[in-house]
């Protein structure tokens, strides 16, 4: 929801009377959608351990158990996931598993 639209329901509300404010608030507590718990992509890594050697040296953008772009630019996989309407998408770079990272001298 854009914020405008947000807006706009805000000021319709402003224009409700107290009782009719106070029966809105009612309605939204008791409809109340629990926030999602952090997200700690469980799915993401899962299929990121089973994909890995399909897709090596590549970003991919994980949404959930499937694969929405890979290629060799991070930026282009990301693009292209929010195109696919992904609104945070996950985007890893797959490399070898067993590959040390370098710590430098």
């Amino acid at each position: 929801m854009s914020s405008e639209s947000v807006g706009r329901i805000l000021k319709e509300v402003k224009r409700l009377s107290a009782a009719e404010q106070r029966e809105l608030r009612e309605a939204l507590a008791l409809n109340r959608v629990p926030l999602r718990a952090y997200n700690i992509h469980d799915r993401e890594r899962a299929w990121v351990e089973i994909h890995r050697d399909e897709y090596l040296n590549d970003w991919v953008a994980i949404d959930g158990d499937t694969l929405i772009a890979h290629g060799p630019n991070a930026r282009e996989v990301y693009l292209a996931a929010r195109e696919a309407g992904v609104e945070v998408p996950y985007v890893e770079h797959l490399r070898p598993q067993d590959e040390l990272p370098f710590g430098g001298w």
